[in-house]
C-alpha cells in the first residue's frame, strides 16, 4: 500500500537517473583526500594540527605544506553532505522500482553497519588507531542508520534539526557552559560522540559509585575519534534537505541550469558569510581567532596560513562555511556542464572515482599506506616527491576502480551493492 500510494503521487515524474554531477564532486573530494593521505604516509614535513584542544601552533609550516593539507578540508564535509543527498536519491529510485520502505531502511542500516565494521577493522589498523576509532566512515555509518529512520520526517523538521545540531557549539558556549563549566571552554563535553552530554554534567561532583559508572561508560575512551556526531549529523541532514529539493527540481525542463544557478548563489552567499564571520569572529564561531584581544590582531593575521587556519576537530562554524560554500560552487559547475560532451570526456576519471568512493577509500589507504612501510620509506619523501607519489597512486587506482565498477554491475545482488 505504501509503495502504491507513493507511485500514484509520483506518476507524472520522470524516472530519476544517476546524476553525474554528484559523482564528479564526490570524485574531486576523494582525489584531494588521496593527496592528504599520500602526505600522511610519504611526506616528511606533513602538517596536521587543526585540533581545537591543541591550540594554534606556534610555528605554522611553509605555504606549500599548508596548502597540501588545507585543500583536503573540503573532503569530509562534501562526503557527509552528499551522503545525505544520496540517501534521498537512493530512496527515490528504489521506490520507482517498486521496492518497499522496509527494504530501503534495511539496505541503509546494513550499509551503515558495514561502514562501522570497515572503520573499526581495516581503517583503524591502517591508521594505527585505537579500537573503535571513530573517523569519517564511522560518522557516515551512524548517519546512514539515523537517517534510515528520519528520512520519513518532514523536510522542515530535518532542516531545523540539522541547523540545531550545527549550532550546538554556540548553544553550549552561551547556555550550557555558563551553567556547568568555565566560560570560554570548548563544549566537547556536549558532544554526543563521547556520551558526555549525559555523563559529565550529571556525574560532576557525584558520589563515588556514580563516578565509577562514568568511568565504565567512557572506558576505554569508546568510541575514540575526531568526528563528533552532532556536527556531522547536521551536515548530513542538510544533504538530505538538498536531495529532496534536487529531486523536485530535476523535473524542470532546464533543471541543470536552474540547479546550478541556485547552487552558485548559495555558495557565494556562504563564502561571504565565511569572510564576514572570520574577520569579525570570536569564540565559538572560530576556535582559532585572528584577534588576540578585542582590539589587537594576532601577528600576520591575514597571512594565508593564519587567516585560513581553522579547527576541523571539531569543525568550527567558519570551517563549515568555507568548505560547504566551496562544495556548492563545485556542484554548480558540475550541474551546469554535466551534459556537455567535452566536460563528460575529460571528467570521466574523476566521475569514476566518485562512483566507487567507498572502494577507493579502502584501496587508496592500502596503496599509499602499506607500500612505504614495506619499503621502509614512511615519511621520508619531500613534498615534491609526495605529489608525484600521489599522482602515481591515482594512475594505479583508476583501472582498479573501473574493474570494480564492472564487477559491481555484474553482480548487482551481491555484497558489493553496499559499496
Amino acid at each position: 500500500m505504501d509503495v502504491q500510494v507513493r507511485k500514484e503521487q509520483n506518476h507524472s515524474l520522470k524516472p530519476l537517473p544517476r546524476i553525474p554531477a554528484i559523482d564528479f564532486v564526490r570524485g574531486l573530494a576523494i582525489i584531494l583526500m588521496a593527496l592528504d593521505h599520500a602526505s600522511t604516509y610519504w611526506n616528511s614535513g606533513r602538517f596536521f594540527g587543526e585540533f581545537w584542544f591543541a591550540g594554534r601552533p606556534e610555528v605554522l609550516p611553509d605555504l606549500l605544506q599548508f596548502l597540501v593539507r588545507f585543500v583536503s578540508h573540503w573532503c569530509a564535509p562534501t562526503f557527509v553532505f552528499l551522503a545525505g543527498t544520496s540517501i534521498v536519491l537512493f530512496e527515490t529510485k528504489r521506490l520507482e522500482q517498486g521496492r518497499t520502505n522496509e527494504e530501503i531502511t534495511k539496505h541503509l542500516i546494513i550499509r551503515g553497519l558495514l561502514l562501522l565494521l570497515i572503520e573499526w577493522t581495516l581503517i583503524a589498523w591502517l591508521f594505527g588507531a585505537a579500537p573503535f576509532y571513530f573517523g569519517v566512515l564511522a560518522a557516515l555509518g551512524v548517519g546512514l542508520i539515523v537517517f534510515a529512520f528520519l528520512r520519513k520526517v518532514n523536510t522542515k523538521i530535518i532542516l531545523g534539526f540539522s541547523l540545531f545540531l550545527l549550532l550546538t557549539p554556540i548553544f553550549a558556549d552561551f547556555i550550557w557552559n555558563p551553567l556547568f563549566e568555565e566560560p570560554g571552554q570548548h563544549p566537547l563535553g556536549f558532544s554526543a560522540l563521547y556520551f558526555s552530554f549525559i555523563v559529565d554534567p550529571l556525574f560532576s561532583g557525584s558520589p563515588e559509585f556514580l563516578t565509577w559508572i562514568q568511568a565504565v561508560v567512557k572506558w576505554p575512551q569508546w568510541p575514540y575519534g575526531l568526528y563528533p556526531l552532532e556536527s556531522w549529523l547536521g551536515v548530513m541532514g542538510l544533504g538530505v534537505v538538498f536531495g529532496r529539493w534536487l529531486v523536485q527540481k530535476q523535473q524542470l525542463p532546464d533543471s541543470n541550469r536552474y540547479v546550478a544557478k541556485r547552487l552558485l548563489q548559495t555558495g557565494l552567499f556562504t563564502l561571504l558569510g565565511f569572510f564576514i564571520v572570520r574577520i569579525f569572529q570570536g569564540f565559538p564561531t572560530s576556535y582559532f581567532p585572528i584577534w588576540a584581544s578585542d582590539s589587537v590582531l594576532i601577528e600576520d593575521a591575514f597571512a594565508i596560513q593564519n587567516f585560513f587556519f581553522m579547527s576541523k576537530y571539531p569543525p568550527s562554524t567558519v570551517f563549515l562555511l568555507w568548505t560547504l560554500g566551496g562544495m556548492c560552487l563545485a556542484l554548480a559547475l558540475a550541474f551546469y556542464y554535466q551534459e556537455n560532451e567535452i566536460f563528460q570526456s575529460w571528467s570521466k576519471p574523476i566521475t569514476v572515482f566518485g562512483a566507487t568512493a567507498l572502494f577507493f577509500y579502502c584501496a587508496h589507504l592500502v596503496v599509499y599506506g602499506i607500500v612505504p612501510s614495506i619499503l621502509g620509506v614512511k615519511n621520508a619523501f619531500s613534498i615534491q616527491l609526495t605529489l608525484i607519489v600521489w599522482v602515481l597512486g591515482l594512475l594505479i587506482l583508476y583501472p582498479v576502480c573501473i574493474e570494480f565498477r564492472k564487477l559491481k554491475k555484474e553482480y548487482p545482488q551481491s555484497v558489493l551493492k553496499y559499496f
